[in-house]
């Protein structure tokens, strides 16, 4: 991308991070963690900020080398293993995924915006201004994540302030008050521990600035591993006020925890809060979320060339437009939850692979990993990544073993999942998200053999697995 074009600094890269990270589910933190580890709740959302860094380094290493400057996991996978099919097919249910997410989203927002329209032609508005903005180009984006995500974390942090005042000590007191949790309080906090992680995924969707930041491969590692460590250490203290203000054992009764406890310390109406807080987290993780899929996309462009094209402006309006396109679709039919059967099981796949093949770069691609600014040692990095896919391992099993419902009620778009979309998604993982992966892989298998005989007949050379 010419130098004219990238616009975007630190902090446009560092507020895709808690847009993402955070979102309107930020709003009910503790809920779903709770019920597992009691008042110690905080504690396991903080051991969950060394899972999400273990998931970031593996990517943090990529981006600082020469794959940082242009193109996501696509090309780590590909360059490393020297393989375009591992790198196309493990890479594929990604933007799926999140245009799924984005629907999701999108229907959510206009819900919550309560316009004279109907919801269906709200969500589908949204969706049109959002793929306006971006073929506009990556510096638009950019600052309107930075106005959205930027405002919803000041509004977060002032909520946090608001509550700290109310903090009662002895609510944490007995810090486990049942006798499950006194006989395991180890598996206790296991359990809690991975319910939380659930909030980290969607944590690279800031890799999707490759090619829109100046200095990529020192402002995105910066942004990925500081932005994933202050938006979980966030959410821990969200945690803390919550329990602190309102007692474990009358936390079932919330509306909405966190928004529940500022409410008690700025002595206001609960509704007063939780509407403006859940438009505005529902924009931040709109836009925040909208980069992974367009750029992931565009990224498969070297396999299949027509998705590779840009704009004047710098966007990949091809790709953004089949995201959009795709995410309005699910939208008009009213089928936004046979996409989310695909979300979680695909993006979790992806997020152990990574740390696998971040694990093994020293030894598979040592030339690659040498070129990385940011280089842990060959032993901390496999611990590093071997950390990141036991993690996503663990949370693909949870995916696979209960209705999808249940674990992406474990995310921060949990709140989104209600309603009819969330009794359609009421159903075992064997016929629901198992197929979803399985049939989506074999349609990327199918795209991925057209387009090679597509490039023969036309005559697209690629360039060397080697170079980077």
């Amino acid at each position: 991308m010419a130098g004219r074009r990238r616009r975007l600094s630190t902090r446009h890269a560092l507020a895709v991070v808690p847009g993402a990270l955070l979102g309107v589910g930020a709003l009910y933190v503790p809920d779903r963690v709770e019920n597992l580890a009691g008042p110690a709740t905080p504690v396991a959302f903080l051991v969950a900020v060394a899972g999400g860094l273990a998931l970031s380094v593996g990517y943090a290493t990529f981006l600082s080398g020469p794959l940082g400057d242009e193109g996501g996991s696509y090309r780590h996978f590909s360059r490393t293993w020297r393989s375009r099919a591992l790198g196309f097919l493990l890479v594929w249910p990604k933007p799926a995924a999140y245009a799924a997410i984005v629907a999701l989203l999108a229907q959510y927002l206009a819900a919550a915006l309560s316009l004279p329209a109907s919801d269906r032609l709200v969500a589908l508005a949204v969706l049109g201004a959002l793929l306006v903005a971006h073929l506009a180009g990556p510096a638009v984006v950019g600052r309107l994540g930075l106005v959205v995500s930027g405002g919803f974390t000041l509004f977060l942090v002032g909520l946090l302030l608001a509550g700290l005042v109310e903090v009662v000590p002895g609510n944490f007191d007995p810090l486990l008050p049942t006798p499950s949790l006194r006989e395991q309080p180890v598996l206790s906090l296991g359990r809690a521990t991975l319910v939380a992680l659930f909030g980290f995924v969607g944590f690279e969707a800031v890799t999707g600035l490759t090619g829109a930041v100046r200095s990529p491969t020192e402002t995105l590692p910066r942004a990925l591993l500081s932005g994933v460590a202050a938006a979980g250490l966030l959410a821990a203290a969200m945690a803390f006020v919550t329990l602190g203000v309102i007692p474990w054992s009358r936390l079932m009764f919330a509306q909405a925890p966190f928004v529940d406890a500022a409410a008690a310390g700025l002595d206001v109406d609960v509704d007063v809060l939780l509407r403006p807080g859940i438009v505005g987290g529902a924009l931040a993780a709109l836009v925040a979320f909208s980069w992974a899929p367009t750029r992931a996309l565009a990224d498969l462009g070297e396999v299949v060339p027509p998705l590779a094209h840009t704009n004047r402006f710098g966007a990949p309006d091809v790709a953004c437009v089949a995201v959009f396109g795709l995410a309005a679709a699910l939208v008009f039919v009213d089928a936004v939850f046979v996409g989310l059967f695909l979300a979680l099981p695909g993006l979790l796949v992806l997020y152990a692979a990574h740390g696998l093949t971040a694990a093994a770069l020293p030894v598979v691609n040592p030339d690659l990993y040498d070129a990385s600014a940011f280089r842990p040692s060959p032993r901390l990095l496999a611990i590093a990544g071997l950390s990141a896919a036991g993690i996503a391992g663990l949370m693909l099993w949870q995916a696979l073993t209960l209705d999808p419902a249940v674990v992406l009620g474990y995310t921060r778009v949990g709140p989104a999942v209600a309603g009819t979309a969330g009794d359609r998604l009421v159903r075992g993982p064997m016929e629901s998200a198992v197929p979803a992966l399985v049939g989506w892989e074999t349609l990327g298998l199918l795209v991925y053999v057209a387009a090679r005989d597509y490039r023969e007949e036309a005559g697209v050379e690629l360039e060397p697995l080697t170079r980077f």
